[in-house]
């Protein structure tokens, strides 16, 4: 019977010091995570790779499949934007 006690609160133990040490993993690498996403050079890193796609996609030509495929997701982007593009006052610059 004390083999089992012993057992039983060994288990328990490992169970409790396993579930601590996940959740002090988790909080540490969601901590960097929120820190990464907010240093200066992550977010030049974006801006740098953001510029290199736009130069890349503006000046190759697209395929038929590529074509279909931007023209049925700048559609959805129109589509759910239509409201805040409504509400621009756009003046020209003539």
């Amino acid at each position: 019977m004390n083999f089992y006690k012993k057992f039983i609160f060994a288990t328990l133990t490992i169970l409790v010091a396993l579930i601590f040490t996940i959740k002090f993993t988790f909080s540490s690498l969601e901590n960097k995570m929120i820190e990464i996403s907010k240093s200066e050079r992550f977010h030049n890193f974006i801006n740098q790779r953001l510029k290199y796609e736009l130069n890349r996609h503006s000046s190759k030509e697209f395929t038929k499949d590529e074509i279909d495929f931007y023209t049925k997701e700048l559609n959805k982007i129109l589509i759910k934007w239509k409201p805040i593009f409504d509400n621009l006052d756009v003046k020209s610059n003539k």
